[in-house]
């Protein structure tokens, strides 16, 4: 059984008048990671064309990967920044560890892809950024929370995405990464 998300529930949604691709996010940027060497032949990337999820475009790494501590703020961050700054206060993170490479499948029916992602090891630290940021209005989009960062999004391949995985594991595991600072998030 794949993993619940709340697209599986998109009808509940709209009754309700929420957007699901309209919901607030709070994360933790890391520094850019470029591609790095592969075994892997070329990579077929993939590459939205709906401007709605301007995120999806290939090898994302190299830009800004953040972790997101919360989605599904029922506003922006930036609307929420006088309560984040209140329910993280004293609260910091300087690095995060990569614990392991996986991948989750689109939850969009309209656009098949794999999403390859880096699973961060859940800190004491890092959990307690999560759930101080639970206390702000919000909507599970997902069951359990799983931080991760992404790396790349590639068409739905699994050949390549377990090959590109195992690579990636090689390079990735075990590695450090220093948190550069809280993002409240916005559309680009």
């Amino acid at each position: 059984m794949s993993q619940l998300n709340s697209h599986q529930f998109e009808e509940v949604y709209k009754w309700l008048g929420i957007n699901l691709d309209d919901l607030g996010c709070i994360m933790l940027d890391l520094e850019p990671i470029d591609m790095p060497l592969l075994d892997v032949q070329e990579l077929p990337f993939h590459y939205t064309k709906n401007k709605d999820r301007f995120w999806i475009k290939g090898w994302v790494a190299k830009e800004t990967p953040h972790i997101t501590l919360l989605y599904g703020l029922l506003e922006d961050g930036k609307n929420f920044e006088p309560h984040i700054e209140k329910v993280l206060k004293d609260w910091k993170l300087e690095t995060v560890e990569v614990e392991d490479i996986g991948f989750f499948e689109s939850p969009y029916s309209d656009e098949p892809y794999y999403c390859i992602v880096a699973h961060i090891k859940p800190t004491p630290d890092l959990i307690e950024g999560h759930q101080r940021l639970e206390f702000l209005p919000h909507i599970n989009t997902f069951a359990g929370y799983k931080a991760h960062f992404a790396l790349a999004y590639i068409e739905k391949n699994e050949i390549v995405r377990d090959n590109l995985i195992e690579e990636l594991k090689k390079k990735f595991v075990g590695k450090k990464l220093s948190v550069k600072k809280l993002n409240l998030g916005g559309k680009k």
